[in-house]
């Protein structure tokens, strides 16, 4: 399949970001590794600034649609939100280059407010998601009355802290403790244990 330029900028972007990170990039970089010239670049993308947010959005918003699509034929919100889990496998398998990236994100937004305010855009949404969906449930009675904020709020956590711990301890089995986690959490709720 052949890729159009700008699809060309954005792979070889996450590549180099991931590898380098974003201050050893230059955009010279970005344009030799995709084949493309400088005009090509600006053409697109401004700055390289807005050149990282669009990948940052492609990235959360590719995440954003798999989240949606493991809840579509599940009877319960907590069935969903278990399988849900699953995204650990692919976020597991998409290999370290991605992994890596997600780091610069979180790198880069220390330091850029631009940036960070992205992450917390995301951040919210994905917090006012989690929310939904546990009221969701409480409603059809898959799930207790519990505070759907604080479950959110651990879910994410989870979530972000699994993926993290993969750096210190690459020969654990992620994808099976990310999975047992969801559902040890779910459980716990659909007993009113939290």
């Amino acid at each position: 399949m052949k890729l159009d330029t700008k699809s060309k900028l954005i792979l070889s972007g996450e590549k180099l970001f991931s590898q380098k990170g974003y201050d050893a990039t230059s955009i010279s970089d970005i344009c030799e590794r995709a084949g493309v010239s400088k005009g090509a670049f600006f053409h697109y993308f401004p700055t390289k600034e807005a050149f990282f947010l669009e990948i940052l959005d492609r990235w959360l918003f590719d995440l954003s649609v798999k989240i949606d699509g493991y809840l579509e034929d599940e009877d319960r919100v907590s069935s969903g939100i278990i399988r849900m889990s699953e995204i650990f496998r692919e976020i597991f398998k998409e290999s370290k280059e991605k992994f890596f990236l997600f780091l610069e994100f979180l790198r880069q937004g220390i330091k850029d407010k631009e940036i960070l305010e992205k992450l917390r855009e995301y951040f919210k949404k994905y917090k006012s998601y989690f929310s939904f969906l546990i009221e969701k449930g409480k409603k059809e009675g898959s799930l207790k009355d519990v505070d759907s904020n604080i479950i959110s709020c651990i879910l994410i956590s989870f979530s972000i802290g699994t993926i993290l711990q993969q750096i210190f301890a690459e020969e654990e089995d992620w994808e099976k403790i990310a999975r047992e986690g969801i559902r040890i959490i779910i459980s716990e709720i659909e007993k009113g244990g939290f």
